[in-house]
């Protein structure tokens, strides 16, 4: 008798903990799409639901390109600099639109954002300082 009441509340309690979990995945969903609407999204908010939208649209990017890592890939090159992440950002953007990958390109990709964050740069009148040349401001 008390392996019956054991195998039915474990399946109460398991139908309990998938509602709960779907619930919370709902609303962060709802959560999410108001914070979208309001315009309040924080980045990792907008990238969660570009990831929720990415099976519906059937998009299956093999590449990604990203502002952290393409910035991560940028100090390893250039001595840091307030102004660095955005204009890191600013060339990602350009970058994304434009870009077709094919086999091992994404660093290729990263490398270009970086030389249109330096050349942005040297538009605004901003120096880098190159990591292996701490003598050269013209880079």
């Amino acid at each position: 008798m008390s392996d019956v009441i054991r195998r039915r509340t474990a399946a109460v309690t398991s139908r309990t903990r998938r509602h709960r979990d779907r619930c919370g995945v709902r609303l962060g969903r709802w959560t999410r799409a108001w914070r979208y609407a309001a315009g309040r999204l924080s980045a990792d908010e907008a990238q969660r639901l570009m990831l929720d939208c990415r099976y519906p649209a059937g998009w299956h990017p093999l590449l990604v390109l990203t502002v952290e890592d393409t910035l991560e890939k940028a100090r390893e090159e250039i001595a840091d600099h307030p102004d660095l992440p955005h204009l890191v950002a600013e060339g990602c953007a350009r970058l994304g639109d434009k870009w077709e990958p094919h086999y091992g390109e994404l660093l290729e990709a990263r490398c270009w954002a970086i030389y249109l964050a330096k050349n942005d740069a040297t538009d605004e009148g901003i120096t880098f300082v190159p990591l292996n040349d701490e003598h050269d401001p013209n880079q």
